[in-house]
């Protein structure tokens, strides 16, 4: 394999790459803001947390160009952002789950939603807190200066396939380093990490498919719906971890745990045709013709 593809590239410089992916985030983070803010709306505060991780994780995968400031300190502000939002939003994730497995009228379904609720009052009062602070009016101050100058120095004017096909051809390498072989048994939690391995990888990809194209969004793509599917899996794991947490005689709830432990036996692996989809389309793009 080579690091260098030939296939038909735009003429772009990495400040095209940089301020494409801020100026398109920064723009739904301010949408979505006002949204989560007044009335802390379920798709919203979804909508807003994509957004935060979604702009890290490109800084991420374009690290290795940016200088170490500011680009560190919004990663930081990003991650705090998206946490904030997450726990709020992965309890609204357990509250579907709940509402689709458990009968309405039912006292285990009263029972979860009063837990459940508990938990997303202090959590909603904490995003709001964290919307008002002034580490998030500093952060959005940032990001708007940085779409507009993003301060790269001399690398800013150099071809962005230049910069970023050896920091690609590297992810890829980890990547296939981490997933090993597809076919393993694995546990929940090693799952989680075949999870979280592909989103790292993905967002290169998807960096690379400005400059790239089709091959790079190909890849993008499976890399997705690997989350999807494992994130199905990890939101079914919590929500039985969630309720050993109510402790409930075994008998009370023994028969959502069969569900959901069912269904994740379904789930499990309908990953790894995507990961063979992915796999063959990193190939694709590093191939030599």
């Amino acid at each position: 394999m080579s690091e260098n593809p030939d296939h038909d590239m735009p003429d772009l410089t990495c400040q095209d790459v940089v301020t494409h992916f801020l100026h398109r985030d920064v723009k739904a983070i301010a949408y979505y803001e006002p949204v989560v803010h007044e009335g802390l709306d379920a798709e919203g505060v979804h909508q807003l947390r994509v957004s935060a991780r979604r702009l890290r994780s490109e800084l991420r995968a374009m690290n290795r160009v940016l200088p170490p400031q500011p680009w560190t300190d919004l990663e930081g502000d990003l991650k705090w952002l998206g946490s904030t939002l997450g726990e709020l939003r992965d309890l609204e994730v357990l509250r579907g789950l709940f509402e689709a497995h458990l009968d309405p009228g039912t006292e285990l379904r009263s029972a979860v939603m009063v837990a459940l609720d508990g938990r997303r009052e202090k959590r909603q009062r904490d995003v709001v807190v964290a919307l008002n602070s002034a580490r998030y009016a500093r952060m959005i101050k940032r990001l708007g200066r940085l779409a507009k100058h993003p301060h790269l120095g001399e690398i800013a004017d150099t071809p962005a396939a230049e910069l970023f096909m050896a920091p690609l051809w590297d992810a890829a390498c980890g990547y296939f380093g981490a997933i090993g072989d597809p076919y393993e048994r694995r546990s929940d939690e090693a799952l989680h990490r075949v999870r979280i391995a592909s989103k790292k990888c993905r967002y290169n990809f998807e960096v690379a498919s400005l400059f790239l194209g089709d091959p790079a969004s190909v890849v993008a793509a499976s890399l997705e719906e690997i989350q999807d599917v494992l994130g199905q899996v990890h939101d079914r794991v919590v929500a039985v971890m969630f309720l050993d947490t109510l402790k409930f005689p075994e008998e009370v709830d023994l028969e959502v745990r069969r569900a959901m432990r069912a269904e994740i036996g379904v789930l499990r692996p309908q990953w790894i045709a995507h990961f063979e989809a992915a796999r063959r389309g990193i190939l694709e793009v590093f191939s030599v013709k």
